[in-house]
């Protein structure tokens, strides 16, 4: 493995186990940890757009909130299933995860929703951040499963 790939492998096994924390009960949440996985100005890209934005205040600020809405639409465990890594060049790389979050629904029916989201990521700064992102639609795939 090279240090790109090495680097990029722990940025997603602590961000993994971060995400997996914040839904537990009682929740452990640092979302300065994970608002350091990201780099000083990220775009992401779904079905409902494309938008960016600083890495700030009011984006920490919307980390537990996201969280707290997996909570409460019965997210129980947010797993990485699988990563593989893809080096762009020496700096950059895209990451596929392979994402399960496993829930517990209104009528108590227990289920997972899963999911590729794609990270793409540097070591411009010598620590691996989040520069963009491309996920599905998440809220498509909760409404059928009953979650929203």
């Amino acid at each position: 493995m090279n240090p790109l790939e090495t680097k990029v492998r722990r940025l997603f096994d602590h961000y993994g186990r971060r995400s997996d924390d914040a839904l537990q009960d009682p929740p452990i949440e640092d979302s300065g940890g994970h608002a350091a996985a990201f780099a000083e100005y990220f775009v992401g890209s779904s079905p409902q757009g494309v938008f960016g934005g600083p890495n700030d205040n009011e984006f920490r600020k919307k980390i537990p909130e996201g969280f707290a809405h997996y909570r409460k639409v019965g997210g129980k465990h947010m797993t990485i299933k699988g990563l593989t890594v893809t080096p762009l060049d020496e700096l950059h790389a895209i990451a596929d995860v392979d994402w399960d979050f496993a829930y517990t629904n209104k009528a108590g029916k227990s289920g997972h929703v899963t999911f590729t989201n794609y990270y793409f990521v540097t070591i411009a700064s010598g620590e691996p951040k989040i520069f963009a992102y491309v996920t599905p639609d998440e809220q498509g795939a909760m409404a059928e499963h009953g979650l929203v």
